[in-house]
C-alpha cells in the first residue's frame, strides 16, 4: 500500500543521524538548517518511509531536494502528483534540484528534466597545512550589508539569499571604498558549514582574489567545524584547481538540474 503524507518534526529530527552529509549535503541542509522553512513530503509503502521530495520556496525559484530511503523503489509519479497538490506549484512552473547520478536517471525517465543538466561537485576541506592568511580582507559590516547584496546580484549568484549575510560572517576586499571581491557562507552552524557567495568583480579577476577570500572563510570555518564544504560547477576547472591547492577534496560527482512537475 502506497501513501503520501508531510513528515513531522519529530521524523525529521530522525532522518539527521541517517544521511551520509558528504554525499547527499543538500538535503542534510533542509534537514538542519533549512528545516523551519521546507516542507518534507515522505512516500510509504506499507507503512514504511521510503522516499522524501522536500520543497523550499525561500529562493528565486521553487527549490528542491531528494532522497531515497535505503535506497528502495520510489513510486515516482504518485510522489510527483502528490506533491503538486501539497504545494500548490503549477505543473509547468521550472523548479531546481542537485541529483546523484541514479536520481537523475529516474527523473529523466519521466520526462521532467528541462534543459540540460550541470555538472556538479561538492568539495571537503581536508588539509589546514594548505590555507594561508591575508590582511586584504575585512569582515563586512552591518551598514554594508545592502551595498554587499547589490555585489552579489550583480554577480549573478543564483542561490544567495539575504538572510545569509545576516546570519553569516561575509569577507570582503576593498579598492577605492568599493568592493571588488566578496565571500560568504551559505551555511555557518556547527551541524553544517558551507562556504559560498564569492564573487570578484570582472575587472579585478585573475588577480587570485578569490584564493584569498576563499582561505580566510576556511580559517573562519574551521573554527566551528571540522567539516567546511563548498559547491563547485565541474567546468568551473579554474575555480576547481584553486579550492584543491587549498586543500579541498571532491567528495560528490553531481547535477544541477531543471526540472517541472508536469507528469
Amino acid at each position: 500500500m502506497i501513501s503520501h503524507r508531510l513528515l513531522t518534526q519529530e521524523a525529521i529530527a530522525q532522518l539527521i543521524d541517517q544521511v551520509e552529509k558528504d554525499q547527499h549535503l543538500l538535503f542534510y541542509s533542509y534537514l538542519t538548517q533549512r528545516m523551519d522553512k521546507a516542507k518534507f513530503i515522505g512516500q510509504y509503502v506499507d507503512n514504511q518511509l521510503t522516499a522524501i521530495l522536500a520543497y523550499l520556496s525561500e529562493l528565486s525559484f521553487p527549490a528542491f531536494s531528494f532522497y531515497r530511503i535505503n535506497q528502495q523503489d520510489v513510486f515516482f509519479p504518485e510522489l510527483i502528483v502528490y506533491t503538486r497538490a501539497a504545494i500548490k506549484l503549477d505543473k509547468n512552473v521550472i523548479c531546481g534540484i542537485i541529483l546523484c547520478q541514479r536520481d537523475l536517471q529516474l527523473f529523466q525517465s519521466f520526462g521532467l528534466i528541462t534543459g540540460t543538466p550541470q555538472r556538479f561537485f561538492t568539495m571537503k576541506h581536508i588539509d589546514q597545512s594548505k590555507l594561508f592568511e591575508s590582511n586584504m580582507t575585512q569582515l563586512v559590516k552591518e551598514h554594508e550589508f545592502s551595498e554587499v547584496i547589490a555585489f552579489l546580484h550583480k554577480g549573478e549568484m543564483k542561490f544567495f539569499t539575504k538572510s545569509e549575510i545576516e546570519r553569516c560572517p561575509f569577507l570582503g576586499v576593498k579598492e577605492g571604498g568599493e568592493f571588488i571581491a566578496v565571500g560568504g557562507f551559505h551555511f555557518y552552524d556547527p551541524l553544517l558549514v558551507e562556504i559560498g557567495n564569492i564573487v570578484t568583480r570582472h575587472d579585478h579577476r585573475g588577480k587570485g582574489l578569490g584564493t584569498l577570500v576563499t582561505s580566510e572563510l576556511t580559517h573562519i570555518g574551521r573554527q566551528l567545524s571540522a567539516d567546511v564544504y563548498l559547491g563547485v560547477l565541474a567546468e568551473n576547472l579554474p575555480a576547481v584547481h584553486i579550492y584543491e591547492s587549498l586543500g579541498f577534496q571532491t567528495v560528490a560527482e553531481l547535477s544541477i538540474v531543471d526540472f517541472t512537475l508536469s507528469l
